[in-house]
């Protein structure tokens, strides 16, 4: 599945690379945002779901803007951005390696998080979804029209329309992560910045 390129993180080789992105995952704090701790509670010493990428929204708090984005007009960073500017490229790479032709604007980032039944009303077509940890269950649920489908993303990336289609996560044990790679800029082309190339 490797591509031909100049690799700076990942081998090619999918068991490896989950576990080297497993140990990039352990040296970020995942703590989720209002909108998550809306859809379920996680303690914060268990994990959390953030945001890892360009969102709309230009504030951290009243007192606390967030930093404008280097990719996109009026849009900005969000606060994982921020923290950790070197994953831009790991994540990046992942993604030149396993599904090469996606196009994304965010990373949904989960630890610990047995995301409830839900849609993505604000992504922008299929997202890519794939799990790390050394964790038992953890299936993602997909509800069709003619039924339900699991799905080991930890086996394989998968891809779904998360907006389309109500979805959810099986109960688990153990340490899980997932990455949900996804588009929520409907006409980004419109807004990128002049001379970036994506």
């Amino acid at each position: 599945m490797m591509n031909e390129y100049d690799s700076n993180y990942f081998c090619g080789d999918f068991e490896v690379d989950n576990k080297i992105m497993e140990a990039f995952l352990d040296d970020m704090i995942i703590v989720s945002g209002t909108a998550r701790n809306t859809m379920l509670k996680v303690k914060k010493s268990i994990g959390g779901s953030a945001l890892f990428g360009e969102t709309w929204r230009g504030y951290l708090s009243p007192t606390k803007n967030r930093t404008r984005s280097k990719r996109f007009k009026n849009l900005y960073q969000t606060k994982l951005m921020d923290d950790h500017p070197d994953m831009i490229e790991v994540f990046k790479e992942f993604r030149d390696i396993y599904f090469p032709d996606f196009f994304y604007t965010q990373i949904m980032i989960n630890k610990n998080f047995p995301c409830p039944p839900h849609k993505d009303s604000s992504n922008v077509g299929d997202s890519y979804l794939i799990s790390f940890g050394d964790y038992s269950g953890g299936r993602t649920i997909v509800h069709y029209e003619e039924g339900k489908e699991y799905l080991n993303s930890r086996l394989t990336p998968i891809t779904f329309n998360g907006s389309k289609y109500t979805h959810e996560v099986e109960p688990f044990e153990g340490k899980r992560y997932s990455l949900v790679y996804y588009n929520n800029i409907k006409s980004w082309q419109n807004k990128l910045l002049p001379g970036i190339e994506l």
